[in-house]
């Protein structure tokens, strides 16, 4: 029994010194204090915070028996994510040298278009919708165009959109009225009412009232945004290159492609 107890006591000491490990250090309980505090603005109670490192320890524990288990194994989004996070890690390791002046006034050349304050219109423009009941869309519009192209008003029908922009980049137009009314918009003469113009919603008569050219600003304006994209071109390159090598590496095979 003697000799039974001793081995058992033992066993049970050699296995508590092999079990693996979860060890937090103190940076580990500064930065979930941190987190709580930057989610509830205010720091953890002693019972909280206690809480907080109960569920931290839960947390690696289930981590480290799903891996034992081998449940990270073929599965798409932890594969997904470990290829984020080794994206990232690329990037911390690649360090890119701030680019010459010269260099820098290169790529603004390059992108000068990046850089462009939009091309911008001053309109408004009469509605007329396309379920309306009576004299059809078209037919309104060309009776409305007569009267004010005769210096009378002319009423249209109520529109969700503004009638009237004082200051709307081309761009907006588009999306919000199709490719016509923004060529109407580009093109019409200053001050005359056109039309009819078509858009998703209906019929439009577009008087232009003023335009501004899409103007190119000097790389002294927009140098922090041109040195921002720079950088993002560069940490592409890197990151391919990363990714070439790592090909080097391994050998791929793609089974089942079709011949």
């Amino acid at each position: 029994m003697v000799i039974g107890a001793v081995l058992f006591a033992a066993i049970a000491l050699v296995s508590d010194q092999t079990r693996p490990t979860v060890r937090l250090e103190a940076r580990d309980l500064e930065q979930l204090a941190a987190y709580w505090e930057m989610q509830t603005q205010r720091p953890p109670t002693r019972d909280e915070l206690a809480s907080i490192i109960q569920e931290r320890v839960d947390e690696e524990l289930m981590a480290r028996e799903a891996i034992r288990l081998g449940l990270d194994k073929d599965d798409m989004i932890i594969r997904r994510r470990l290829a984020q996070k080794m994206a990232f890690a690329s990037e911390d390791v690649s360090t890119i040298p701030e680019p010459s002046e010269a260099r820098l006034q290169a790529f603004y050349e390059a992108n000068r278009a990046r850089y462009a304050t939009p091309a911008r219109v001053a309109l408004r423009h009469v509605y007329f919708n396309q379920d309306r009941t009576g004299t059809t869309p078209a037919v309104a519009a060309d009776e409305a165009l007569a009267k004010l192209k005769a210096g009378q008003s002319a009423g249209g029908d109520p529109a969700l959109l503004p009638l009237a922009y004082a200051d709307i980049a081309v761009a907006d137009l588009a999306r919000d009225y199709g490719p016509a009314f923004t060529q109407a918009a580009r093109t019409a003469p200053l001050g005359t009412w056109v039309g009819p113009v078509t858009s998703p919603y209906g019929v439009h008569l577009i008087q232009v009232q003023n335009r501004l050219a899409s103007e190119a600003l000097p790389l002294a304006q927009v140098r922090a945004e041109v040195m921002d994209a720079w950088m993002a071109e560069q940490r592409q390159i890197k990151n391919r290159a990363f990714r070439q090598g790592l090909r080097k590496k391994y050998k791929v095979e793609i089974a089942g492609l079709p011949q």
